[in-house]
This record gives C-alpha cells, sequence and structure tokens, in this order.
C-alpha cells in the first residue's frame, strides 16, 4: 500500500466532504414537478383558456398555467420578467407564489390599469 490507513481515511473524508456540497449544489438546482397518478407527466399542457368577459386581453393566459410554468422555473424570492405584460396574468401569479416580478407594457392605458391592479393586490 502506497497511503497508510490514516491517510486514506483523511482523503476519503476529504472527497465524501466534496460529494456532499456537490450533491447540495444539484438539489439546489434541480426542478421538482407535481407528477403523480392524477397528475401524469406529459409535456403538452392542457389548460382551460380564459373565458371571455368584458374588457378581456385577447392573449390573457391561464392562471393556472402560469403558476404552473413559475413553480417549475423559479423558487421564491427569485425574479420573474414579463415583457409583454398586458394584463399582468403572470407578474399576478409570480406575486401570489412569492416571487419578485418585472412587468414590461408598451400600451401606456393598459401599463397603468395592470399598475393599479397590482397595487392594490399589494395593499391587501
Amino acid at each position: 500500500m502506497r497511503q497508510s490507513y490514516h491517510q486514506l481515511v483523511v482523503s476519503h473524508d476529504s472527497l465524501n466532504c466534496k460529494s456532499s456540497e456537490l450533491l447540495d449544489e444539484f438539489k439546489s438546482h434541480r426542478r421538482y414537478f407535481s407528477v403523480s397518478v392524477s397528475v401524469p407527466y406529459t409535456d403538452v399542457r392542457t389548460h382551460k383558456p380564459v373565458q371571455f368577459y368584458p374588457g378581456k386581453h385577447p392573449c390573457e393566459k391561464p392562471a393556472d398555467m402560469l403558476r404552473q410554468i413559475i413553480n417549475a422555473s423559479s423558487r421564491p424570492g427569485d425574479l420573474v420578467a414579463d415583457f409583454f405584460m398586458g394584463f399582468g396574468s403572470t407578474i399576478k401569479a409570480a406575486m401570489a407564489l412569492g416571487r419578485r416580478a418585472l412587468g414590461v407594457e408598451l400600451e401606456s392605458e393598459r401599463f397603468n390599469q395592470t399598475v393599479k391592479e397590482v397595487s392594490e393586490l399589494v395593499g391587501k
């Protein structure tokens, strides 16, 4: 044997510590999806569209779909950005899930209305 037992134990402990740190780092980057018998894995999203209501934005996304995407791609405290904010559905879902949110909207009237709605949510 080239190394003494003590040297092997020290090497093992050092490598084991590094392995543990790498495992923790891996777990911190890993994304968990809600897959179960009732929610099988699929890469096809099946969400009901947002029903029509007066003033509905033509591209409004279902809130449950946005929550699923935000949960799969971020953690609480992360920043979620929506550069085509519209009615702010993504911003509202992100805030409800404990994320920070940034929204950009070209139409100033729509932007001001969404800022007002989000401010009311924050005030609650």
